[in-house]
């Protein structure tokens, strides 16, 4: 196992994608706060600014995580890593590991940026405990991208379609997170716009047909509060409101997808 992780980090050390990957991170981080002013009126703080971006670096971790594991079939290297009497179970888990690490380096491509965004935006206001509260919740939803990812990158033997494949996994996450915080954030009440006497008027307000209630309600704001993404959207607008919840969510997610990725690569033809 100590062979595998040693020849797969150093994988990471060499990799010029790894690299790029980072860059591209602190480079969307860059100009979201660069199009953004400190003036601006719901927007002024860096506790606020430097998470706009953290939800599609998802994107990135996919991007790099599907080419890197891709890379291992391409070129013989796990057929080589078993022949040589490693585990199925062992080569999964280091994969993992190094999934998980280049999750982390991107992320912290992406909190590089912060050192620009303090001499514009001044530095984190936040409380300690809020910023470590943050900072674990943003560990566990990497751990859960990781561990998901790396699921299909293991079990997809063409590096192409497996960067492609998940590119629309994230892509079809996220729109199904949005879709759900945007329904929860629906008001029980609303008004319209009528012209009366005095021109345009707002209505009285009357029961929004879109707002979710009972049980529906409960359903959405479990899977928004487990899902990573959903905690991501939550984490943007700083509404994590059961951080618990939100952690053993992304750790089941982990769990459960190594469990279920190494089950199936036991039993995958690598012929």
């Amino acid at each position: 196992m100590r062979k595998l992780l040693r020849a797969n980090f150093y994988r990471l050390k060499k990799s010029l994608l790894l690299l790029l990957c980072a860059a591209a991170a602190c480079l969307l981080s860059l100009i979201v706060m660069i199009g953004i002013h400190p003036d601006g009126e719901n927007l002024r703080t860096l506790d606020e600014i430097l998470l706009q971006p953290f939800p599609f670096l998802v994107l990135i971790e996919a991007v790099f995580i599907s080419l890197f594991l891709g890379a291992e079939y391409q070129d013989g290297t796990l057929r080589n890593k078993l022949i040589v009497g490693h585990s199925r179970s062992q080569v999964y888990l280091a994969s993992l590991a190094a999934a998980l690490a280049g999750c982390l380096a991107v992320m912290g491509g992406w909190l590089l940026s912060a050192a620009f965004g303090a001499v514009k935006f001044g530095w984190f206001v936040s409380p300690a405990r809020s910023v470590l509260q943050a900072a674990l919740l943003i560990a566990m939803i990497a751990v859960a991208n990781a561990a998901v990812l790396t699921l299909l990158g293991m079990l997809c033997t063409n590096r192409a379609y497996g960067a492609v494949a998940a590119i629309l996994l994230m892509l079809g996450l996220i729109v199904l997170s949005s879709s759900l915080y945007n329904a929860l954030s629906e008001p029980e009440m609303a008004s319209s716009m009528a012209l009366g006497a005095n021109g345009l008027e707002m209505t009285e307000p009357e029961p929004n047909p879109a707002y979710v209630s009972g049980w529906r309600r409960a359903v959405y704001q479990f899977a928004v509060d487990t899902l990573p993404f959903g905690q991501s959207i939550l984490l943007t607008n700083q509404e994590i409101t059961r951080p618990v919840l939100s952690l053993c969510g992304s750790g089941c997610i982990a769990l459960l997808s190594t469990l279920a990725g190494m089950f199936f690569f036991r039993r995958k033809d690598l012929k």
